[in-house]
């Protein structure tokens, strides 16, 4: 990841597993965290992930997973995930490339597409969730005879 280095941005390298050389690499592009995968074991294997915390009135799995999926369908090669109980939707790609200049050359892209579909499922599943309960605070008042 020199070339991720050498355009200023620090990194933080862990090794997963010793015993099949993957490691992790984080950095921070424009306040969030974007995680990279790779492994000794195939070098033409790479993750790119971000993650996102989600508020806790939006952490409701199985309002939200049909939300993501639908993303999903538009931003092809992203795969959505929950992390941590839900606290997190996780939006990744995963992809072979040739070599791993091959994958440098990608790079940006990659991140790009990743926090383009991660912003687009989390904005989404806080306007519905957001709806929902304006919707539920509504008629919760309204059957109790109140003005809204």
């Amino acid at each position: 990841m020199a070339f991720i280095e050498s355009e200023g941005h620090k990194t933080d390298v862990e090794i997963v597993d010793p015993k099949t050389g993957s490691a992790t690499i984080r950095l921070r592009v424009r306040g969030q965290i974007v995680t990279v995968g790779t492994s000794e074991r195939d070098e033409t294997y790479f993750s790119v992930s971000i993650a996102y915390e989600l508020p806790e009135w939006a952490r409701d799995v199985a309002q939200s997973a049909p939300i993501a999926l639908d993303v999903q369908s538009t931003f092809k090669a992203v795969k959505f995930f929950y992390a941590h109980q839900g606290e997190a939707l996780v939006s990744a790609v995963e992809l072979f490339a040739s070599n791993p200049e091959s994958f440098a050359s990608q790079f940006w892209r990659i991140v790009s597409i990743a926090r383009d579909a991660g912003n687009a499922a989390v904005s989404r599943i806080l306007d519905i969730t957001e709806s929902k309960a304006a919707a539920e605070k509504f008629i919760h008042e309204f059957m109790r005879g109140q003005e809204p």
